[in-house]
């Protein structure tokens, strides 16, 4: 038998992630017939995923960074690129949410058997774990790196925003260090026994286990918009004075959407104590950016 190698085939990297989403991405023209001019001009225009297929929206947030050619036919697509990206964005969310209705969603699934492992082990997990919902709008990951200035964190496999439990624990224990102890972390650590236990210390792990917050039900997106007065002085160019153009910048943001906390620990008190800080934390300040404005706040 003779072998001989074979050419038929090539590997494929994230450098061809672009080249495989461009050919499920379609950039939808609408026009209308302008009788002055007898001919059709462009109105408007937006991105289209074929309804028969669900791309991780992590994915196109991430590696999909279509820009827009400025011609003479089509202007103003730079203007308008971003907010139509972030609405392609908004719309595979939505999308996903349906894909949820029609099955078991198996963020939950794997969630389950987490919890009997730590069970077995001899961990009391949060039952029934907390349910918040969010009273308005939530950012997480606002100042990530992104070519489009602005991010958020979706996770990268489910394709879902979703709060890390680093995140969920930092606003706890901050909240309790403002509330309780006026800010002085120090004194926190001498004299409360439980927030020591609970949270850690550099040469002591924490006793209560921080989980992922994720998405309960439907999932909703909004784009919302931030309007620094001061370009030039946030670029380092100039003082920040009143002839200054205000340049929006538009982000995504998580809308009325319910988020599911979850906690465990072998000591019952530490349990019950860091669910009533975590409740509290979240009521009165909030998680992720711009929580000053009102975001990131839960009941």
């Amino acid at each position: 038998m003779k072998t001989k190698f074979e050419e038929n085939y090539k590997f494929c990297n994230p450098c061809d992630t672009s080249g495989i989403l461009r050919r499920l991405i379609n950039k939808i023209g609408e026009y209308e017939f302008n009788r002055k001019k007898r001919k059709e001009e462009q109105k408007d225009w937006h991105y289209k995923i074929s309804d028969k297929v669900v791309l991780n929206p992590a994915l196109i947030f991430a590696r999909l960074i279509p820009y827009a050619y400025n011609t003479e036919e089509i202007k103003g697509n730079e203007e308008n690129n971003k907010d139509k990206f972030l609405q392609l964005v908004k719309n595979e969310t939505e999308k996903i949410n349906e894909e949820i209705k029609k099955r078991e969603f198996f963020i939950f699934e794997r969630l389950k058997s987490i919890v009997n492992n730590l069970e077995n082990l001899g961990y009391k997990v949060l039952n029934p774990p907390i349910e918040a919902e969010l009273k308005w709008r939530l950012v997480i990951g606002l100042g990530g790196t992104h070519p489009y200035e602005t991010s958020m964190t979706f996770h990268h496999i489910y394709g879902i925003p979703y709060i890390p439990a680093s995140a969920v624990k930092g606003v706890t224990r901050h909240w309790v260090i403002q509330e309780y102890f006026e800010g002085k972390e120090k004194e926190a650590l001498e004299k409360d026994e439980d927030f020591k236990k609970i949270f850690g210390t550099q040469e002591e792990q924490g006793k209560v286990i921080f989980f992922d917050a994720y998405p309960v039900g439907d999932i909703h997106l909004a784009i919302d918009i931030m309007n620094p007065h001061y370009p030039d002085y946030y670029e380092g160019r100039e003082f920040p004075t009143d002839w200054q153009n205000p340049r929006p910048i538009k982000f995504l943001t998580v809308e009325n959407t319910k988020f599911q906390f979850l906690l465990a620990s072998k000591e019952k008190e530490l349990l019950e104590k860091a669910k009533n800080w975590l409740e509290d934390a979240l009521k009165e300040s909030g998680i992720g950016a711009k929580t000053s404005l009102g975001y990131g706040i839960f009941e």
